[in-house]
């Protein structure tokens, strides 16, 4: 299925540049649309450093930095900040509201996130909290609610009617159906991943890493670096 207009959405900064960077600027280079929307904005993403003496507001204007570059560098024309806790997500009404104002707003025809069906919780870091909330959330508001009327009439007032994504992208190494090569654009994966300089203060040594990553996602279809994905297309 082809997407002019993708929406990518995740709980923190940098959680899509590990995941799908490498995508995301093979698809701005075909001259897709792709905008990112993060939930939180890592505020509580710190140690050491003198993280103790900046407020919350400065936490969070640096990771919100950090993404904005890293998006420019893969060509993602915008990004969202919905600015919930960092570390408290939960799929709440209130998260789903907002997610489906945000999908009512761009309206894309791919939505992209964590995969709600995970279960092995083999990884701290894939398995984190606001992950699964995240996962969960967007499931959730992909169906029924964006594309029903009669969910969040209060946006309806607000002009953002109705909108039905075709087709949704679920982060997944555990049984991927899609498979994205992005040999071409893996050095602007580890560009954008460069800009988390709070996160990643020597990107040089993660690089191997990457490579190992992409190389694993990839030998199922035989693809030397890739990003893969559980796709499932919305109701209509």
């Amino acid at each position: 299925m082809n997407h002019d207009r993708i929406l990518a959405i995740a709980a923190h900064p940098d959680d899509l540049d590990f995941r799908l960077a490498g995508s995301a600027a093979l698809w701005a280079r075909e001259g897709r649309h792709v905008e990112y929307l993060i939930c939180t904005s890592g505020e509580k993403g710190f140690n050491g450093d003198g993280a103790s003496s900046r407020s919350i507001e400065e936490r969070r204007a640096i990771r919100e930095s950090e993404q904005r570059a890293a998006a420019r560098v893969v060509g993602v024309k915008e990004v969202h900040f919905l600015r919930h806790p960092d570390g408290e997500l939960a799929n709440t009404l209130g998260l789903r509201r907002s997610l489906v104002r945000i999908m009512r707003q761009v309206k894309p025809s791919l939505v992209i996130s964590d995969d709600p069906a995970k279960d092995t919780y083999d990884s701290f870091y894939g398995y984190h909290s606001d992950h699964r909330a995240i996962g969960q959330a967007v499931f959730d508001a992909l169906y029924p609610a964006v594309g029903n009327e009669n969910f969040f009439p209060e946006l309806m007032e607000e002009g953002l009617g109705p909108h039905k994504p075709k087709e949704a992208y679920f982060g997944s190494r555990d049984r991927p159906d899609t498979w994205i090569d992005i040999s071409e654009t893996f050095d602007l994966k580890v560009k954008a991943l460069a800009c988390h300089k709070s996160q990643i203060p020597d990107i040089e040594k993660l690089i191997p890493e990457l490579r190992d990553w992409g190389r694993r996602n990839g030998e199922a279809k035989g693809l030397e670096c890739a990003e893969s994905f559980r796709s499932l297309e919305v109701p209509q």
